[in-house]
């Protein structure tokens, strides 16, 4: 599936955000007070864990601590990034790591930070696409361009092409056809433009109209072709997914369009996709995934001779925003504060954390291997694996308990929670990068490589079985942790280990409360509304009995109430239908630590329970907190922690709370899932 990418866009000068109805008012919330928000939290003089638990355990940090120039959010998470970019900066400043990985991962960062030459190419690499497209007469010669892979780095082509294992086979690739993300973020808005809308627009208007004014153009020319480029967008957007179908756990279902060849390519009479799959590497595959077939048929009805010029614009359009942030210091700057608009920030980071952010981005496994090359994990792989493995068996102790699971299900529930694959900290296999030479090539030149690179490597998986060895990400240096359906794995990965979630010498309290109640939140995905549509092995199938699938439901229908009837603020409701999974892996999660907790003696929930509203910790612009309440399948940082812990009695039993108190939900109304 295609990634949604929260970049340049927003309607605003740098400083409040503006709606057409006025300023938003961001105080209040029912029952709690939406924390993410400092201006909030700042008003608060003292709490309880009664009436507040998340406020009573984060008030003197929420209150102590501000987002960092240039970003948007600030909390535990960003803490433990701030440690493992540190130790990332050492990898690519230390000559003394050997291997073409640190030699590449080297190669990439100091051509990011070479300003001198990023300022010497200025605006050329924009300046010869543009001519190459402007150079185009005919519907053919388009054609021709679009479908030449050497020519169209960051070019729209309207569809991208790769190889992924397939929902209902994971053991096998299957070529996916996806479409192009729009300008306005959502399909959505450009049939009812909101305020998330607006701001994407502004931005776009504000960073199209200063890069263009350095390629030669007006601003009257600037803004025409950007609303040249939505009119043609709008069309695409009536036939393709808005952003919350693609959210919803029950989406994987809809982009399960299978087609063979000879059918997919009969979707397109004008649109050369033939050509275009065929030049891309994908000339063999012996069937495709095809993600809307309504949108490939739209681009086909709107690729035509009397459309050139408009399809020219839009390509050109949107090349100049892909390349913003890739050219010289000017058009960064410009970049930045489309950035800042809409995400509410100021300021900017430091070039250098800027540097390491974008290798993490762009070359993964080399940066890996060549911090595994300074950073002996081998321990650390030990110590997570147990904590996994002791999890998953307590965890099948909380699935045998479940009343409402017939025998059948349960039986299925227990087999998939015994196949599910730990992958801990770093794999034994990597994918070979060692034919990728980045040695004294330009910023620019670097990127073609690796996409090129990267595109090769795609194709190649082509009709191919999937190798297990390999894990399916290779994301292993970020402040996350992921369960993935298609793999049946969990992944706890060095990015996230560090306080307050893991350290050395912390209490088995402060441990299970914090990477802990992680483990227990990625086990859980496997049986949340998304991942309980796989089994075992990673393939889309019903292992449910009729009945046990409508209890289900049923419990999640409650959980999604629940949630819908909690104001973020003002005039906004949480929303339970987005934040399903999330909220059932939170839970379920936090049941099985408990229920490991009772073979400890004189286990301190205290310390458990205020571990554990320790790691949601975290502050928020409201621009991006906005965004954030209609696209995050997370909850908000206060509800991760109370309503979670609402749900349990040790909770109540602890700090004493009772009917009456804001904290306190009576039995029958709360909303476990698991």
């Amino acid at each position: 599936m295609k990634k949604k990418i929260l970049c340049a866009a927003a309607g605003l000068i740098l400083s409040g955000l503006i709606f057409a109805d006025g300023p938003k008012n961001y105080g209040g919330g029912k029952p709690w007070i939406n924390s993410l928000i400092k201006e909030n939290d700042m008003k608060v003089q003292q709490t309880s864990p009664k009436e507040d638990f998340h406020l009573y355990v984060n008030l003197n940090w929420l209150q102590k601590n501000d987002i960092p120039e240039g970003k948007k959010d600030f909390g535990s998470f960003s803490e433990v990034e701030n440690v493992i970019q540190k130790n990332i900066l050492e990898v690519l400043t230390n000559q003394n790591i050997q291997g073409i990985d640190a030699e590449n991962v080297r190669s990439l960062y100091h051509a990011i930070l070479d300003w001198d030459a990023r300022n010497a190419v200025g605006m050329k690499p924009l300046e010869d696409i543009i001519s190459q497209i402007k150079g185009i007469t005919t519907i053919d010669q388009l054609s021709d361009f679009i479908t030449d892979p050497e020519k169209t780095f960051l070019v729209n082509q309207f569809f991208s092409v790769f190889n992924q294992p397939g929902y209902d086979d994971s053991t096998s690739y299957i070529t996916t056809i996806d479409y192009d993300n729009f300008i306005l973020d959502d399909a959505a808005e450009y049939k009812k433009r909101t305020e998330i809308g607006d701001r994407y627009y502004q931005a776009y208007l504000y960073r199209t109209k200063s890069l263009f004014a350095r390629l030669g153009y007006s601003e009257a020319q600037a803004e025409k072709m950007l609303e040249d480029t939505l009119k043609l967008e709008s069309l695409l957007a009536k036939k393709s997914y808005t952003n919350a179908e693609e959210n919803s756990p029950y989406f994987l279902k809809k982009v399960m369009n299978i087609y063979s060849p000879e059918k997919t390519f009969a979707l397109c009479k004008n649109y050369p996709l033939k050509r275009f799959i065929e030049r891309a590497g994908y000339g063999n595959a012996k069937e495709f995934m095809i993600i809307s077939p309504k949108n490939l048929a739209e681009v086909d009805k709107i690729y035509k001779k009397e459309n050139l010029e408009q399809i020219k614009t839009l390509l050109i359009v949107k090349v100049v925003n892909h390349y913003s942030s890739l050219l010289d210091k000017e058009a960064y700057d410009i970049f930045l504060t489309a950035e800042n608009m809409i995400n509410g920030s100021s300021g900017k980071i430091s070039d250098q954390k800027m540097a390491v952010e974008s290798v993490q981005n762009m070359l993964n496994t080399p940066l890996n291997r060549a911090y595994l090359a300074r950073y002996d994990l081998s321990k650390l792989k030990e110590n997570i694996t147990a904590i996994c493995k002791n999890l998953i068996s307590i965890y099948r102790n909380m699935l045998e308990e479940e009343d409402w699971l017939s025998e059948t299900t349960r039986a299925k529930a227990i087999e998939k929670l015994d196949n599910i694959r730990i992958n801990a900290i770093y794999p034994e296999k990597w994918v070979d990068y060692s034919g990728l030479k980045l040695k004294e090539l330009s910023f620019i030149d670097c990127l073609k490589t690796i996409d090129a690179y990267n595109r090769k490597l795609t194709a190649s998986h082509t009709n191919e079985k999937v190798d297990k060895e390999l894990w399916a990400s290779d994301v292993l240096l970020i402040a996350n942790a992921f369960y993935n359906p298609s793999e049946n794995s969990i992944n706890i990965i060095p990015g996230l280990l560090d306080k307050p979630f893991y350290y050395e010498g912390m209490s088995q309290e402060a441990l299970l409360g914090g990477i802990g109640t992680v483990i227990g939140h990625e086990i859980s995905h496997a049986f949340d509304t998304q991942g309980a549509q796989f089994d075992k092995d990673g393939n889309m199938c019903n292992w449910w009995t009729k009945a046990d699938y409508a209890a289900f439901q049923k419990r999640a229908a409650k959980l999604i109430a629940y949630y819908d009837n909690i104001t973020i603020w003002e005039g906004l409701q949480a929303q339970g239908q987005l934040v399903q999974t999330e909220a059932i892996a939170d839970m379920a999660g936090v049941k099985a630590i408990l229920k490991y907790a009772e073979t400890i003696p004189d286990f301190n929930y205290r310390e458990f329970f205020e571990a554990f509203a320790t790691i949601w910790r975290r502050i928020m612009t409201p621009e991006a907190d906005y965004w954030y309440t209609f696209n995050d399948v997370h909850p908000k940082a206060c509800l991760r922690t109370n309503v979670t812990v609402q749900q349990f009695d040790e909770f109540y039993k602890t700090y004493d709370v009772k009917p009456g108190d804001n904290m306190y939900l009576a039995p029958e109304d709360r909303i476990l899932v698991w």
